[in-house]
Order: C-alpha cells, then structure tokens, then sequence
C-alpha cells in the first residue's frame, strides 16, 4: 500500500477535474484505444488523471489465458511493445498524472517474468508509482506573498486496483466494494477491476458546529477501456464472450472538484459516451 501526496496551486473559483483511468488493457484487439486517445485530447489543463491498473494488458504467450488472436502487437516482446504504445498515449499528460497503480494483469508479470511493466511506465514518463492500492492526499494550495504559501484544502481518496471474480449483476460491484469503505477514512473511493462504470453513495451526517451536514462518501467503478465482445474470426474470443459476462459501458468518469468546498465531489459527471 503506498500514501502518495500530490499538490496543485489554484486561485479562487478555479474548477479541476479529476479523471481516474482504469482497465485500460492496452495490447488487446478489444482495447477501445481510440476512445481513450479521445478522451485524452479532450482534456483541459485543469484535468488531472490517476491511473488506476491494469493500463497495460500484459498477457504472454506462456499465460494460460493469452490467445494469438486477440493480441494486438507484433513480434515477441509483447511487454515491450505495450509499454511503447502507452508511453505513447500518455506521454503528453505526463505532468498531470497523479500517479500509475498497478493491476493484477501487470502483477502477473512481476511474479513469472521478472519485470515490473508499471515501474517501467513511471521511469518513462516520470511519475509516481501508487503500488496496488492506497491513499492519494490530494492538496490544493494557494500561493501566499514573496513566495510563502496560502490556505490549503485537502481531498483525500481511497483507491485499489479491486478484486474478486467480475459480478454478473448490477448492483454486485457496488455491493462488494461498499464493504470496504467503513474501513477507510476518505472524501471520494475509486475501484476497477469489474470493469463497471457505475457511482452510489454511502450516507453520512456531519455536525458542523450546531448544525448537521450531509457529507456522504462517494463510491466510483472507474469503468474500462476493453469492450466485453468484438467482431472478428471465430477464435476472435474475449475473456468476457467465452465467461459470458454482460457488456459494459466503456469508457471511464469525472469527478467535478473545487478547492474552495474540495469534499463536495456532488459535480462528478460520468462519461457515458
């Protein structure tokens, strides 16, 4: 688990926006790679991104779920070839990506090959590494008189990769990572992992001064960047098509922030493009 502090200067009534990406599964024919390049075109200075896991598909001939027709790079060094493409893709947002988490995917090439494709896509691009799970302390600050610092706000969020078999339900992926919630003490929760694309949020009573204030935690799935079913040959077979997994949304959300109220996270737009 890594804490990660991360901070951004702002001005009264500045808005950010924050883009959490996951799943993103680079390398595979199903990998919606142009709607995520749309996404990331479409960003403005003010966005910043946290990417989530599993950025790279990282399957390898020898993994018992690789299949050739539906690796989408040339020649054997799949690993590399991956990571060159999401240099690639990322390489202009560099300065605003919070930090790159690891998912199971790359996790598993850690412990057969040696190699650690998320460390490798940090060094590149120069950005922090967030391990497997954690806590990002979100910090924005204003910029004080020669050179001393202002009013800071903070925004904390809970983040993991996620776990377990993907659900078949609806409300199955909110269901298991709301248990998770109570154990943490955060302002916003992401997960991936499921591949949905879905928010809710847990109530809760604040009391500020004499009043009581509705400050409920908001649950994020982060959504995926691989579609569930393609067309192609009839090998052309992914992993959701051969379990029978429902199709999904793909794409990923935004969550709306200002440091002026940065727990009021009441402004997340999802993309449901």
């Amino acid at each position: 688990m890594v804490i990660t502090t991360y901070e951004i200067p702002y001005k009264n009534g500045q808005k950010f926006k924050l883009r959490p990406i996951f799943d993103v599964h680079l390398g595979n024919k199903a990998c919606d790679s142009r709607k995520l390049r749309k996404d990331i075109d479409e960003s403005d200075e003010d966005t910043y991104f946290l990417l989530g896991g599993d950025v790279m598909d990282s399957i390898i001939v020898k993994d018992k779920r690789y299949r050739k027709s539906i690796d989408d790079v040339d020649g054997d060094p799949i690993i590399d070839r991956q990571l060159a493409r999401a240099v690639e893709i990322f390489e202009p947002i560099k300065d605003r990506i919070i930090g790159i988490g690891s998912g199971n995917h790359e996790d598993a090439i850690v412990i057969n090959s040696g190699t650690d494709p998320t460390q490798r896509l940090c060094d590149a691009l120069g950005v922090s590494n967030l391990g497997y799970s954690g806590i990002v302390r979100l910090v924005f600050f204003q910029k004080g008189k020669k050179g001393t610092r202002g009013r800071s706000r903070t925004l904390m969020i809970r983040w993991h990769h996620g776990w377990g078999g993907g659900t078949r339900t609806q409300g199955g992926s909110i269901t298991k990572y709301s248990k998770d919630v109570p154990y943490w003490e955060a302002d916003l929760y992401l997960y991936g992992h499921d591949h949905r694309l879905q928010t809710d949020d847990v109530p809760r009573m604040v009391v500020k001064g004499d009043r009581l204030v509705a400050h409920p935690r908001r649950i994020c799935l982060c959504g995926s960047y691989l579609k569930s079913y393609i067309i192609g040959k009839p090998s052309s077979v992914t992993y959701s098509e051969k379990f029978g997994f429902p199709p999904i949304t793909v794409g990923g959300l935004t969550v709306q922030l200002s440091p002026d109220n940065p727990r009021d996270c009441v402004g997340m737009v999802p993309i449901l493009e």
